[in-house]
């Protein structure tokens, strides 16, 4: 095969990986860690259990699921995302530094809604009454994570 045949080959080839990237979708993603920095509990309150609302976004990563504990994730396709966790065991229970960096989100941005995260955080000391302490994104701190070269883009 010639030089300028494999030259074509390969900027034909370049051309068509190119063409399957969503760029649009990459533009309009932006990766964030999320903490709680100050979750006022009581001597001897424990957290129990934890609901969280994510409007125009979807959790990318969950980086430590304690154990003994039931999660789950719903992604929802309309970028309306919800998490909630409890405990399975008393022994389970989390203290209030569990939030720092707990959670990996990646905000949606083309939709034109505003982001938002809420929820609600179950805590106790003896296991039969339980307190709830609201949350707002006002009550978290937002880090923004720079994406990898490698990394793939989520469409």
């Amino acid at each position: 095969m010639k030089q300028s045949s494999r030259i074509a080959v390969r900027l034909g080839l370049a051309i068509a990986i190119l063409a399957f990237v969503d760029f649009d979708a990459v533009a309009h993603a932006q990766t964030i860690s999320v903490s709680m920095p100050s979750l006022h509990v009581s001597d001897g309150e424990r957290v129990s259990g934890f609901e969280i609302y994510i409007t125009s976004g979807r959790i990318a990563a969950l980086p430590d699921v304690p154990i003994g504990w039931d999660v789950a994730v719903d992604d929802n396709p309309s970028w309306n995302t919800v998490l909630t966790a409890s405990v399975k065991v008393g022994a389970a229970a989390l203290s209030p530094g569990y939030f720092a960096n707990f959670l990996v989100v990646e905000k949606e941005k083309s939709l034109g809604l505003p982001f938002d995260i809420r929820g609600e955080i179950l805590v106790t000391k003896d296991f039969r009454t339980e307190r709830r302490i609201r949350i707002e994104l006002k009550d978290l701190t937002l880090n923004e994570i720079a994406k990898s070269p490698t990394e793939k883009p989520t469409t």
